[in-house]
């Protein structure tokens, strides 16, 4: 029998307990076969996966995009859903031939939990004949500008699949009726196409529903948000997007199978961000170091913000006599209130920079690499630091 793989497979799925998910899966790759060869027990098994998806029944997986035949192909011109009073739309879709975002650079940890997950939507097919099925729910978490709408619009690339893109503070009204419809109709929505949802300003509803300075609708929206990530749990992929993670009710956490924090980027992070956002622009190699090094405490974005600045200040300053660590001074200073963690102040005093570039155990500046970015000979570099470490030794 030429079908008997899947047939064999229907059958084991069916003889097990719980696994009903798995049985209207296989149900689906029948179908795609049996169509292809133009059988007419196609459409009487498609009515079939019909009825075992119909409401009062568990919705099917994400991961079963190419079997369920209740979830439409999302298209371009799809009206979204609006918000009663203002009119304005509830999300914002981004089509995979539209979708640029590329993967972010993160630590190697969290590297490996963003891997774990991708991971399991390449074997689906093996989960799903092991009774089990790949995490549709994620919570990504962390400082603004560290990368979590990009990686959540990356993965949604990488599926090659629309991203429904709703901040839950635009959905929310004067009228909190309003925002628990909103948030229903926004579902609704999202729960008929094969889609990713991605929630942004998670935190916005998410709130714990004993804060004593929320009122009791509001903790009724928080209900309806539950509720509505619950009925979309079994039908397709959902990211969480949050800055506060304190905020967020524990009941929030519970309903998000797989949790990424994301950290603002250590040294070696920041230098792959640097050489991205340098790529195309003739810098050197100690420039570069040393955009990564003052960078310290700043976002992915920020890096790439400084990163940009210093491109302008070297077309601006080409024919000017400025030495390069004033152009990198210049654009780390104008780039956020805070400097990281290094306070750019003290580094004022060449001879303070100086000394703290030849003695930083992590970015390793060689003398002459000081030289170049203070426009003195290495000799003169040589000098200053040995005076500067005869100073510490006399003190």
């Amino acid at each position: 029998m030429q079908h008997l793989p899947i047939i064999k497979a229907l059958s084991r799925a069916a003889i097990a307990a719980d696994s009903r998910d798995v049985a209207v899966h296989q149900l689906g790759r029948l179908v795609s076969a049996l169509r292809k060869e133009g059988d007419a027990d196609a459409e009487a098994l498609e009515k079939l996966i019909v009825a075992a998806s119909s409401p009062g029944r568990s919705a099917p997986t994400r991961a079963m995009r190419s079997s369920v035949a209740n979830l439409e192909r999302m298209k371009p011109g799809v009206p979204v859903p609006v918000d009663p009073d203002s009119a304005a739309p509830l999300a914002t879709l981004v089509f995979p031939e539209d979708n640029v975002a590329q993967a972010p650079v993160f630590s190697a940890e969290v590297e490996a939990v963003v891997r774990s997950l991708t991971r399991e939507w390449e074997h689906q097919e093996e989960l799903f004949a092991a009774g089990l099925r790949p995490s549709l729910t994620a919570l990504i978490y962390g400082p603004p500008g560290t990368g979590k709408t990009t990686l959540a619009l990356w993965l949604a690339r990488e599926l090659q699949l629309p991203a429904v893109i709703a901040r839950l503070d635009g959905l929310i009204s004067s009228l909190l009726g309003t925002t628990a419809r909103n948030l229903g109709a926004l579902f609704d929505f999202v729960n008929r196409y094969d889609c990713v949802l991605i929630l942004d300003e998670f935190d916005a509803i998410a709130k714990v529903r004993d804060d004593p300075n929320e009122v009791g609708e509001i903790k009724r929206v928080v209900n309806a948000l539950l509720q509505n990530l619950d009925g979309r749990a079994r039908t397709g992929i959902t990211v969480g997007l949050t800055n506060h993670e304190t905020l967020l009710d524990p009941a929030v956490w519970r309903r998000f199978e797989v949790q990424v924090p994301i950290p603002m980027p250590e040294l070696e992070e920041r230098s792959a961000i640097v050489s991205g956002a340098l790529s195309h622009a003739p810098v050197q190699a100690s420039e570069a170091k040393l955009i990564a090094w003052l960078t310290k405490g700043m976002s992915g974005a920020e890096v790439t913000t400084v990163c940009d600045k210093w491109q302008k200040r070297k077309i601006i300053d080409a024919k000017a006599d400025v030495a390069p660590v004033e152009i990198v001074l210049q654009a780390v200073r104008t780039t956020a209130a805070r400097f990281g963690t290094i306070d750019i102040g003290r580094y004022e005093d060449r001879d303070a920079l100086i000394s703290a570039l030849a003695r930083s155990e992590t970015a390793r500046f060689s003398h002459q690499d000081i030289g170049h970015l203070l426009g003195v000979s290495s000799k003169t570099v040589s000098r200053r630091v040995s005076d500067s470490l005869n100073e510490v030794e006399y003190v």
